[in-house]
């Protein structure tokens, strides 16, 4: 692992980043990259602007993972601070397609924004699923709801990704990915 500060660069990282650019993501990988960037300041700007202390930044193969002391914030305040990441890429993806002929940063934002609100483990959804239900409900029922919802978000998208490489319409990265 490599350390720069706060920030530590897994293996699993670099071998993602070598797999994208050996599958020809070249020209769209640092729009992506920058999309992810400003995905992930967004989220430590809320988590400052609620008060909380950000430990450290991780790149793995999974994506970027912030770990920030969140245990003394309302739900509220968490819940926002987790959307900030999403609701930046999306606005800014909106903003670009109306202002801007970049229309594939703007996808990349749009995608990165969206992708992120899927309530699977690991995504800006799942956890700000998770924690609407824990306010609402209690935890232990948040976690019983939430895996539900995730086994049928997983199970949709694995379906749908099938029928599109079955129909030729998407080739079997596709299926993998799902």
């Amino acid at each position: 692992m490599f350390r720069l500060g706060k920030l530590r660069i897994t293996p699993g990282f670099l071998v993602l980043l070598a797999v994208s650019c050996l599958a020809g993501a070249g020209e769209v990988l640092p729009l992506v990259f920058l999309a992810a960037f400003l995905h992930e300041l967004a989220h430590i700007a809320a988590l400052a602007f609620a008060g909380s202390n950000v430990e450290g930044i991780y790149l793995t193969a999974f994506g970027a993972e912030i770990q920030a002391d969140t245990r003394f914030l309302p739900y509220g305040k968490d819940i926002l601070c987790t959307l900030a990441g999403p609701f930046a890429n999306i606005f800014l993806g909106v903003i670009l397609s109306r202002v801007s002929a970049d229309y594939l940063f703007a996808g990349a934002n749009l995608l990165q924004g969206i992708f992120n609100l899927l309530p699977l483990a690991g995504m800006d959804g799942a956890r700000a699923l998770h924690l609407a239900i824990s306010w609402a409900v209690d935890p232990p029922a948040a976690d019983r709801i939430c895996r539900g919802v995730e086994i049928v978000c997983s199970v949709a998208l694995l379906l749908i990704s099938a029928y599109f490489v079955a129909t030729g319409q998407a080739g079997g990265f596709l299926l993998f990915a799902a």
